[in-house]
């Protein structure tokens, strides 16, 4: 078990309550967790995604002396609602594989201040920053293509979606005051002139270079950035329709390449085939539906999560919802299915958690109540089953990989 937790954000902005469940879940992390690490953003970030490489530290490194010891990316961006120059961030987290075999209990310092032992030999990889890209506006999303992730998508409070290929951009600023932006390889432009916020964006797992936007006045379009025109970086859209009411995320059917699903602010979320115009389906909900992730092992089922805090577990096939979760007690920000174990969902909210369900036996495994603020995004790493990647309003970055009782594990992995 390795745990290393930073200080939270000035406590002058956090209520008392906040305060002191943050204070009594640090005190108790060491028993909650396999893995846990914190890491202080400059700012909030409303996106994180895990890279799909892993990379195996050598022996002799200056970060490694055991080959257990591997290092995952992560994907961030910056949400400074204009105060300063926002920027996407590629992090690099390091970290042992079993950490059991390194922790040497003869080596426990106890902090007086804390109160707390700190496992000072085993906590020393910190997670830093390999790329930053300086970007225009808020990045209120951030996903990189699947199919090459040295291509990433961005979008902004302009209504603005832009790609990157990170390969042709420095890794590092040299300059602290450097504040010039980054311009994208690609632009990708709308239908309308308007400029609303787009928070919905997703790439194609099936057809490379195809990714689906929404925006908050109701325009989705579909792009392929392949029919790119030499000397000219934008991209008109392939397909394109309008919904009556702004589009909060939208996703991919993983085994499909012309459908995907879309959540709107009025409760809607409706299946698309980009081959036509109009709706396959639609599934109406009581509120806003903030988020839509459809299940990787069984593509008919589906989850939305609601501004009310409730998940609805969907068939497509189905007008109704077929299962209802209401543990969150704010606003679900973010679901996602687990992407090897079906029965598996999480979820982020308002409420300052991350939780894990076993949707299958109703069962809640986990909550992660680390953030001090709401928390924006989450992603499961592809390289190890159980690690968790979280950001929150309270400008942090959390990695984390909780104790789940084997009775449980069992149920929901089978």
């Amino acid at each position: 078990m390795e745990v290393e937790v930073i200080d939270g954000p000035e406590e002058a902005h956090i209520d008392q309550e906040t305060q002191d469940n943050y204070r009594i879940w640090k005190k108790n992390a060491p028993f909650l967790y396999d893995y846990l690490t914190t890491h202080p953003l400059l700012w909030p970030s409303l996106s994180v995604q895990f890279f799909p490489d892993l990379e195996k530290l050598s022996v002799g490194s200056q970060e490694s002396s055991d080959p257990e010891t591997v290092a995952q990316r992560l994907l961030v961006g910056t949400f400074t609602l204009g105060k300063y120059t926002d920027s996407i961030s590629i992090l690099r987290l390091p970290y042992y594989t079993n950490l059991s075999r390194h922790v040497n209990i003869d080596r426990l310092n106890y902090h007086a201040d804390k109160q707390e032992f700190e496992v000072t030999s085993a906590s020393s990889k910190k997670i830093s920053t390999v790329q930053k890209i300086n970007h225009l506006g808020d990045v209120n999303r951030a996903r990189y293509m699947p199919q090459n992730p040295d291509v990433i998508a961005s979008c902004n409070n302009f209504g603005s979606v832009s790609v990157y290929d990170r390969t042709k951009h420095a890794n590092v600023k040299t300059a602290l005051a450097d504040t010039d932006i980054s311009p994208p390889q690609l632009r990708l432009v709308s239908t309308t002139s308007s400029h609303a916020d787009i928070f919905a964006i997703d790439w194609n797992r099936q057809q490379e270079g195809t990714i689906a936007s929404g925006s908050m006045d109701g325009q989705m379009c579909v792009y392929d950035i392949q029919k790119m025109q030499k000397d000219n970086d934008e991209v008109q859209p392939i397909w394109s329709t309008s919904s009556e009411s702004g589009i909060n995320d939208l996703e991919w059917v993983p085994n499909h390449d012309k459908l995907f699903l879309s959540a709107s602010d009025n409760g809607v979320v409706q299946l698309y085939d980009t081959r036509q115009q109009n709706a396959l389906s639609t599934f109406f909900h009581s509120c806003a539906v903030n988020s839509v992730s459809i299940c990787p092992g069984q593509t008919t089922t589906f989850a939305t999560g609601d501004s009310n805090g409730q998940i609805d577990i969907r068939d497509i096939r189905m007008a109704n919802s077929i299962h209802h979760i209401t543990s969150h007690t704010d606003s679900i920000t973010q679901i996602k299915w687990h992407p090897n174990h079906r029965r598996v969902l999480g979820s982020a909210s308002s409420d300052k958690t991350m939780r894990i369900f076993d949707v299958a036996n109703d069962k809640l495994l986990f909550i992660h109540a680390g953030h001090m603020l709401g928390v924006n995004d989450f992603d499961w790493s592809l390289h190890d089953d159980w690690l968790v990647a979280t950001v929150g309003d309270d400008n942090s970055l959390h990695a984390w990989k909780p104790v789940i009782e084997s009775d449980k594990l069992a149920t929901a992995t089978s």
